[in-house]
């Protein structure tokens, strides 16, 4: 989770003009990286949901989390088809709000991580039988 959320929050960053020294292009090629690490995140999440269903399944901080993680999997799509196709002006306002959602994003996905482990009501399902 740390190398995929790091490289989106370097380049949100970029692209909202933190660190104007570096320069867009180069920071696309941490993209198939990325990749690596989003099926490495969907084979453990696979792995956990299989081991506990009720607990993900009956725990809506499960469903904030997968929602979160797909749209912040989405909006990284997007932006590296932007950062393939254009250098990131600093002055475009479109760019900004992109990054910023990317951000907030990956800080609710973390943080929805985080309280599942905490949130829970029901562990297993056997509990009911």
């Amino acid at each position: 989770m740390a190398l995929v959320v790091g490289i989106n929050l370097a380049v949100a960053f970029r692209m909202l003009g933190m660190v104007p020294g570096v320069a867009t292009g180069p920071l696309s090629r941490f993209y198939p990286l990325h990749w690596y690490g989003t099926v490495v995140i969907f084979l453990s999440g696979i792995a956990l949901l299989l081991a506990y269903p009720a607990k993900a399944l009956t725990n809506p901080v499960f469903y904030l989390k997968l929602t979160a993680l797909s749209l912040g999997l989405v909006l990284a799509y997007r932006v590296q088809r932007i950062l393939a196709s254009q250098p990131v002006p600093d002055s475009e306002r479109r760019f900004k709000w992109i990054a910023a959602a990317s951000i907030t994003l990956w800080i609710i996905t973390i943080t929805a991580g985080r309280f599942l482990a905490y949130t829970h009501s029901v562990l297993l399902a056997s509990r009911f039988y």
